[in-house]
Formats: C-alpha cells, structure tokens, sequence
C-alpha cells in the first residue's frame, strides 16, 4: 500500500512517501511563509525524482491538529484536492500522537506529548509505555493547576518549549524538545493506523476545553474521500 503523508502543525514541512515496509522518499523543511508553495513543490519533487505516478497513492494523511491552523488548512486542503483530482482515499492523523512517537521511549514510560499554543496555554495529550493514548486532548492553562494522572517520576516530557511546562512542575527527569516531527514518527502512525484500519477523519481538531473530544469519539472513523 502506497501513502503520503505530510505535517505542517508546527514549524516544519515534514512530508514521506512509503509503503508499509519502508520511506522511499523524506523531506523536513523550516516553513514560515508560503507553505502552500513549499508543499506542492515538495510533491512535484515526488512526481520528478521517483517518476512516481499520484494515481498509484492507496490513501494521504495529514495531521489534523492541534498545532499551527493556517498549516493544518493548507495541509488538508492539499490532500481533499487530491483526493478528488485521483480519487484516493485521505485521513488525518493526530499531531500530539506523531510527536509522542519522535524518539524511542526506552524506559516504557508514560509520554507527555505538549505543543504551546501560546504564552499561557499548551496542548496536552497523555500516553501510555505502548504510545496508545489514555486521556483526551486538551488545552492546559500553566497558571492554573495542572493535574498529572501518573506519578511524575514516571513520564517522559516531548514537546515543543518543554522546559518551560517543566519548570512550573517542577520536573527534572527525562525530556526531549522537538519542534516538529520527524518523517520516520510520520510513517510510525501512519502505518499503525493502515495495519489497525484505525483512522482519524481528515478534519481540523479545534481543542478547547469546553469541546475536547476523546480519542474514542474521533479515531476509529473511517476514511473520508
């Protein structure tokens, strides 16, 4: 099964091309403006190089958030066109799950997977030791208390801005700040999510606390065309 998969959550393209059993071909690049632009010449760079036919996609993903909007737009926007113009299937994939999965948890700990949304507020998702997620997503307010589900000897912080979340926990232990996801996390979920036929609708995941969602009601959808 051939897919692509592409995040533009954060502040990178980072964008594969690959099949169940391997990358054929990778690409992480620093986006500030004209991500539109980046990302279609990244795709014909897909067509040249590999004279890869888009007709023999099986499905796109793309992470549906949270993260950057205007990069989750363009991102799904990309994919829908896609998916008409060839007729292939889309999904979307979770961006705090791709960056729980950008580096290997040796010590089967429990993953904080963060991105800040801004000064005060942070997207959180919680982990267990085997990635599968065991509490909603949510948006945090670091002024208010933050409630830890496991003991905190017992995680791992990933995340973009990671220091800061643990100063305010008063956290010394394991944590990796990421600023985007790697291609080899990308084709981690992606292939997870076509062996389990377990997908997420390729549609923008707006958190706030008030229509935080559990992973039950928004993963195992099916695929959108």
């Amino acid at each position: 099964m051939n897919f692509i998969a592409l995040d533009l959550s954060l502040n990178h393209l980072v964008i594969i091309l690959a099949d169940i059993n391997k990358i054929h071909y990778k690409n992480k690049i620093p986006v500030q403006r004209d991500r539109a632009g980046i990302l279609f010449k990244n795709l014909q760079n897909i067509i040249n190089e590999l004279k890869f036919d888009l007709n023999s996609l099986d499905i796109l993903f793309s992470t549906v958030g949270p993260g950057n909007f205007n990069g989750i737009r363009v991102s799904l926007s990309v994919i829908k066109g896609f998916a008409i113009a060839h007729d292939t299937k889309i999904a979307g994939l979770s961006s705090l799950e791709v960056l729980c999965r950008s580096f290997l948890n040796k010590h089967n700990k429990y993953i904080c997977s963060i991105i800040k949304a801004s000064p005060d507020f942070y997207y959180i998702e919680w982990f267990n030791q085997f990635n599968k997620s065991i509490f909603a997503p949510k948006l945090i307010n670091i002024n208010e208390k933050i409630e830890l589900p496991v003991s905190i000897n017992n995680i791992v912080l990933v995340g973009n801005d990671v220091e800061l979340l643990a100063k305010i926990l008063n956290f010394h232990g394991e944590m990796y700040n990421i600023d985007s996801p790697s291609p080899e996390s990308l084709f981690l979920v992606a292939k997870d999510n076509i062996i389990s036929n377990n997908f997420i609708e390729a549609n923008p995941l707006y958190l706030r606390e008030v229509n935080a969602q559990k992973p039950s009601l928004w993963k195992n959808n099916p695929i959108v065309k």
